[in-house]
């Protein structure tokens, strides 16, 4: 509209400059008139420049100077400008024209004529507006999409590996029940051999119990991995639910030369979970940290609770310092060797595991996938070579549908 558009004329002679004024105030412009190439520069800097009428010759900086100089201190889009002369040879359009102006106009002009190119030139920058918003739109679209196609990834990634549990949970199941009474046979015969006569007769024997005993902590671990029974939850507070599993490991990780601290964000919200499944959750994340420590030089390991969104943790969580978001997240952070970034890819699949042989079932991280999924919650992983991991366990802090805080 012409009301809302402001045109800056830049001439020295204060007649014609007059004229322009009235001209343009006449056909509902708004107007600003400047006499010097430096107040034109100065005024540009508004940003609420629509158009420029420069005069060629300016007792300062000849327009033909000025001409890209405004173009590029107007900090917006297309700023079309209208250049005034004496002069009317074809080398000086040319001039003109190349120094950076859109249209040339020579002196006498014919009011009408001047009315014409202004609004043409305006037209010109309304269409140069509405692209630059369409493009800015389809960036936005274009983010929004990609953002949305990576959500839809990860939710078909979480989709896959879930199925791939499921199905395996189904034969690990029947392999457990196979298993558990032959090892019960097994171990209960071996340990009545015990004590042999001779020192390598009772060698074989312990090994027997001790091979026994492992395959049934395996056994037990596939029955764990593979049960996916009803979830019985309860109201609980998440600083609980740290304690009960602390008290698990204090003494262990304390023999093992391993510092633990542990951070807690005050006033987090209840969680609806069965407790003994997400202890044994959490627990599992303890275990796989403190076996990665093996060996390393001052060790240590932090569990930090905060809320917050359900996004990658980073590789050293913050000290609980946030307080909103829909999820209340459990970090467990070592200072260990890190994960290859071939095995994180594959890290909550059963049997993957960076132990050597004999020393790890791979199971750890799988249970714990499984259980937080029946959580609706997410196990998300950072990890770099010889910096350490951080494994979270991001949990919805919202009620189920159709209860309340007081039930």
């Amino acid at each position: 509209m012409p009301d809302q558009t402001r045109i800056m004329v830049v001439e020295d002679d204060p007649t014609i400059a007059g004229l322009i004024e009235f001209v343009l105030r006449g056909a509902g412009y708004r107007t600003l008139l400047t006499a010097t190439a430096t107040e034109a520069l100065a005024c540009i800097e508004t940003g609420d420049i629509d158009l420029v009428i420069l005069d060629w010759m300016l007792p300062d900086i000849p327009g033909v100077q000025i001409c890209l100089a405004l173009k590029e201190r107007s900090g917006r889009g297309f700023l079309p400008i209208l250049m005034l002369t004496a002069k009317g040879e074809v080398s000086d359009r040319i001039t003109a024209l190349d120094s950076g102006a859109d249209d040339y106009l020579a002196k006498p002009f014919y009011i009408e004529e001047l009315l014409a190119r202004v609004r043409a030139l305006l037209r010109i920058r309304a269409a140069e507006s509405e692209r630059d918003a369409a493009m800015a739109a389809l960036a936005a679209q274009n983010d929004a999409l990609r953002a949305a196609n990576d959500q839809l990834r990860a939710m078909q990634a979480q989709l896959v590996q879930s199925s791939k549990l499921a199905a395996l949970g189904e034969i690990v199941a029947g392999v457990a029940h196979e298993l558990n009474n032959p090892l019960a046979i097994i171990l209960g015969n071996a340990e009545l051999l015990s004590p042999q006569r001779t020192p390598d007769d009772q060698r074989s024997v312990e090994q027997i119990i001790e091979s026994a005993k492992r395959a049934r902590r395996v056994v037990q671990s596939l029955a764990t991995f593979a049960r996916r029974g009803p979830i019985i939850k309860e109201w609980t507070a998440p600083t609980d639910l740290v304690e009960r599993v602390i008290d698990l490991k204090r003494a262990a990780l304390h023999a093992a030369g391993i510092a633990l601290e542990v951070v807690c964000q005050p006033d987090l919200p209840m969680l609806w979970i069965d407790v003994p499944q997400m202890q044994q959750a959490l627990l599992n994340l303890l275990i796989n940290a403190e076996q990665a420590l093996s060996g390393a030089p001052a060790p240590w390991m932090r569990l930090s609770v905060s809320r917050g969104p359900a996004e990658p943790p980073p590789l050293l969580p913050a000290r609980a310092v946030e307080n909103h978001g829909s999820f209340v997240r459990f970090d467990v952070a070592d200072n260990g060797p890190g994960i290859p970034a071939h095995i994180i890819e594959r890290l909550f699949e059963p049997f993957v595991t960076t132990r050597p042989p004999g020393k790890g079932s791979g199971l750890g991280l799988a249970i714990a996938y499984g259980i937080v999924t029946q959580h609706s919650g997410q196990v998300l992983v950072a990890s770099q070579p010889n910096q350490g991991t951080t494994v979270r366990i991001a949990l919805p802090v919202d009620p189920p549908e159709g209860m309340t805080w007081q039930e």
